[in-house]
């Protein structure tokens, strides 16, 4: 399994929440975190507990925001 950082790359704001850049969260997977679809869930189920943004929700699940790089 590779583990992952996923970080903000830019600012935005939608259906009340916001994100800033630098915001990241850390993830062990055995695929690219955003392209397959249960992991990205994963991701935005740690996103909303760890900052309490819904990604999904925002529209914002995707790499056009969000940075992946593999650590491990």
């Amino acid at each position: 399994m590779a583990r992952y950082r996923i970080t903000v790359k830019m600012h935005a704001r939608s259906a009340n929440m916001v994100i800033e850049p630098g915001m990241s969260i850390e993830i062990a997977s055995m695929y690219p975190p955003i392209t397959h679809l249960p992991t990205a869930e994963q991701v935005n189920n740690i996103f909303k507990a760890t900052f309490g943004v819904d990604l999904k929700k925002m529209g914002m699940l995707n790499s056009g925001y969000l940075r992946v790089d593999r650590i491990g």
